[in-house]
């Protein structure tokens, strides 16, 4: 029987044992303002030219996903790559 251990990340900041959570690459209402105004394009004024790549750009950046570590005592935080490999 193998026992592996898990190698946590400490904060450089304060010490504390970090948390890896994955949260949305782009908060706040861009991304509904994008398909909106996308979809208002494509009905009115640009047609599909102008239109559809609003409406892509937008539905891209609501389902745009990142992995960061970050410290829960302090608040400190970056961006990570997990490997999928075992």
């Amino acid at each position: 029987m193998t026992v592996t251990a898990k190698k946590f990340i400490e904060c450089r900041q304060c010490g504390e044992r970090m948390d890896i959570l994955t949260v949305k690459k782009y908060n706040g209402s861009w991304p509904g303002i994008f398909m909106a105004s996308g979809a208002v394009c494509i009905l009115f004024i640009g047609g599909p030219v102008l239109g559809v790549p609003l409406l892509l750009l937008g539905v891209y950046q609501y389902t745009a996903k990142q992995t960061i570590s970050y410290c829960p005592s302090c608040g400190y935080h970056y961006r990570i790559f997990v490997s999928d490999e075992k």
